[in-house]
Order: C-alpha cells, then structure tokens, then sequence
C-alpha cells in the first residue's frame, strides 16, 4: 500500500465511558499545542436516533443498579447494529474526500466504520492506533478479537509482563507530597456513578477520614462536616460541543449548601484531577483511566467491585505494582495512612523511572 493523505489527526472516542472520552479530549489539547490539526469523532453521534436517544436511561439504570451494569459488559456485541448508516456514510465521504490517514482510537466500537473506511482508500494505507486504555482487554476490543490486529494496537501496560510499557500523558506537574494533601480520600464511581461506592462512604465515614466526593446526582448529596461534594455538570453531554465548537471535559463544580453551584471547565486536563493531586487515595471502581490519573498523581488506589473482568485485571495489575489496594484489605488494615502512604513513596518511585521515551507519542 502508498501512505499518502492529510496529517489530521482524526481522534475516534465514545461518551458511553469517560474513560474513553476524556483521554481523546486531553490527546486532542496535546496535538493543537504541538500545532497539529485535529478532530475529535464522537461514535453516539453516528447512532440510529432512537438508540442515542435511550442513552440517558441505560445511563441511570446503571447508576441505580450495578448488577444490570456488570451484566450488560457480558452482553456487549459488535456496535455495526446500532449505527445509521446514512450518518456513516456521510462521515466517510468526509474522511475520503480529505484523505484522511491517520486515525487514534480509544474505543474498538469504531473498527466497523475503520474497515469500512479501508477498503475505499485501498491501496493508499491509513494508519490506526488502537489505544488500551486497560491493563485487560476491555469489552469494546474483546468483541473484535482478531479484527483488532489489523491496526496497531498500542498497549499502556502488561499483565502479561507485569511491567508499564508507557505513560499516557495526564499532566506534567510535580507529584504532591503526601503530607501536604488536604483533600482526604477522593470517592467516585466513575463517569456514569455506578458501583459501591455510596456503601464505601458509610464506611469511611465510621473510620473517621475526610472525603471527597464525586457525586453522580444532587440526590446524592448528604451533608456532612467530612466530605466535600463535586459534581459534573448535569446539563453537559459528552457529544453535544460547546459554543466554540469543540467538545470540552465536564464542568467540574463544588457543591455547598444554601448556593448554586457554579461549574468551571479548562483545556488541558480535567479539574477533578487537581482534587485528585491533593487526596490521599482513590476510592473507586478500577477504570482505565483512573490508572492513569493514579500514576500522573502519585494517588494511591483503592479497589472496589469491578463492573467487568477488564477491571479485575486493572486491579490486580495495579497491586502487583505496590501501587493500590482492595478495599475489603485496606478495612482489614483499619483503613490506615501508612497503609496507602507506602503505596504513594512506590508510585513516587516508578514515576521516577519512566524514562522520557517512556510516553505516548501519537505522532
């Protein structure tokens, strides 16, 4: 094949995870520095309207039930079905009549439109990065299985090997010392606020840490003398753009009691990972991207419930490290300080060690 076409860098992501949508948003901010063109592709944007529109619900299902959350990763089949495919066709006319070539990918759902896409620009050769996001093979990679090696598939880290392979790029501060960090234990379930973490705050709570919590829905909020309470904004949509015409990281607010809150946005991180650089630990379930916020921080992380084995293997990866914990181990330690402060000097450690080649270069 000729490798001829545009140097845009088309960035392929999804809102049904931020764990696959704010890494695109961060690697889009990187590119435009280094005065790269970009363009950042939403996948839900491309769905059949009465599917997108349910997006919502499935959202809050989950919320309310992570049993249905954890079976729905055992039921996740090839996303072809759910795509229009007049809105494809529109985006691959796009793509063809600028040439593109160059693709980065943080979700396997977008494989179908990449195949499709191949064979129109046959014999010129486009260049795909498949970006792992996880230390497992997430659902959106398993359901491809051999389909995914015919791009290149960038893997971040090896459980194989038990090693980190390479740094994606949260930010480039100094890690925190331990003891300066006033924000307590940091609790979220993610994105889309599912799992056990609503259990954990009662518990944390009896062993007497500070918290800061991520709070999915104003619902949530308990007013309390030791927790703090974010939110994302809840009229933000992952696919919607906002009046410059980019697609932005959540509005970050702190909620107080008896004020409106007042949600903040930047550029070139996610505020919540400021939060992040000043807590103790982490408390959630074990997402991709949250490795990676552990690591730029120097955060301890402590486990909860896993929503699918991709999980249980971030999780497992990440304490073989010395760089978390499971949360039914750290209560039997009686949630000590010295318990996650020894897994922060080990994260100090290897974040020492990443040598400056050691980072993902997309171009």
């Amino acid at each position: 094949m000729t490798n001829a076409g545009t140097s845009i860098f088309s960035l392929l992501c999804a809102g049904n995870s931020l764990g696959v949508y704010v890494p695109a948003i961060q690697l889009n901010y990187q590119l435009r520095q280094q005065n790269q063109l970009t363009e950042i592709h939403i996948l839900e944007n491309l769905y059949k309207d009465e599917i997108k529109a349910r997006v919502p619900a499935i959202k809050k299902a989950f919320h309310d039930h992570f049993d249905l959350a954890k079976k729905s990763a055992k039921w996740v089949r090839d996303a072809k079905e759910s795509l229009d495919s007049e809105k494809v066709k529109v985006l691959l006319s796009q793509w063809y009549g600028e040439k593109r070539t160059r693709f980065i990918v943080f979700t396997g759902f977008w494989i179908p439109v990449l195949e499709q896409y191949q064979k129109m620009m046959e014999p010129i050769e486009i260049r795909v990065d498949l970006l792992r996001m996880d230390a497992g093979i997430s659902a959106s990679y398993q359901v491809y299985k051999e389909r995914c090696n015919v791009f290149r598939n960038i893997w971040f880290f090896s459980a194989e090997e038990n090693k980190i392979l390479r740094e994606f790029t949260v930010s480039n501060q100094r890690a925190l010392p331990y003891s300066s960090r006033d924000q307590g234990i940091v609790l979220h379930g993610g994105g889309w606020g599912i799992g056990t973490y609503r259990e954990a705050k009662e518990m944390l709570l009896a062993s007497h840490h500070r918290l800061t919590m991520l709070a999915y829905a104003f619902e949530e909020i308990e007013i309390h003398e030791r927790i703090a309470y974010y939110m994302n904004d809840p009229e933000w949509s992952p696919w919607s753009h906002d009046e410059q015409g980019n697609y932005t990281f959540p509005p970050l607010g702190m909620i107080k009691h008896g004020r409106e809150p007042i949600f903040h946005n930047q550029d070139c991180y996610p505020l919540m990972f400021d939060v992040i650089r000043s807590a103790k630990a982490i408390v959630s379930k074990p997402g991709g991207y949250s490795l990676f916020e552990s690591f730029a921080a120097a955060t301890p992380f402590v486990f909860l419930e896993p929503f699918a084995e991709h999980e249980v293997v971030n999780a497992e990866f990440w304490i073989s490290q010395g760089f978390g914990i499971w949360f039914k181990q750290w209560e039997k330690e009686h949630f000590s300080d010295r318990c996650i402060e020894k897994l922060h000097e080990n994260l100090l450690d290897a974040r020492n060690q990443i040598s400056q080649g050691g980072q993902y270069n997309a171009t």
